[in-house]
């Protein structure tokens, strides 16, 4: 039993680093993310938000705008979304429609880089991409940044900023 308590202890130093989840940072982001957004409008501005396997997740407002950590999921959660996006097969899709307003999906893998897109009015897209773009947007909904400095946290409390302000999708059909 004593020569048992030196062996565990070494165990849990091997096993240690194995479970600890890898974090990225935007200019060092590994192949496979889910990311989706919308964009068009008067201002023309695409926001995105990808999602990697470990949970973390990224915002990036505009094309060439900054990447700003959001706070992660559980990567648990992280592979159900996975396996949801995975089973649309968006490879498969041809969707290409986009509208005044956008919304859209991309699923980057080892092998593929597949994108939706979908806002046009006289387009309806399928249930199953609508349904995993609204519980993949449910979850950056008044998500806050991962590491906010103090200064942050007294211009959040003062208001909402105009990157906040955003119109209802009371206009879609979907």
């Amino acid at each position: 039993m004593k020569n048992s308590l030196p062996v565990l202890a070494l165990i849990s130093l091997v096993l240690s680093p194995a479970c600890k989840v890898t974090k990225y940072t935007p200019d060092k982001l590994p192949i496979r993310q889910i990311v989706f957004g919308d964009g068009g409008g008067f201002a023309g501005i695409e926001t995105s938000f990808t999602l990697l396997e470990n949970g973390q997740i990224f915002k990036q407002v505009g094309v060439e705008g900054a990447f700003e950590e959001l706070k992660s999921i559980k990567s648990k959660e992280a592979k159900v979304l996975f396996d949801k996006v995975n089973s649309l097969q968006l490879f498969k899709l041809d969707i290409e429609k986009p509208g005044n307003m956008y919304y859209f999906l991309r699923q980057v893998t080892d092998n593929l880089d597949s994108r939706v897109t979908w806002g046009a009015g006289d387009y309806m897209p399928p249930q199953g991409l609508v349904s995993v773009y609204k519980e993949l947007k449910a979850l950056t909904k008044d998500r806050e940044a991962a590491k906010t400095k103090k200064s942050d946290k007294a211009n959040a409390q003062k208001g909402k900023t105009d990157e906040e302000v955003k119109p209802t999708d009371n206009t879609t059909k979907w």
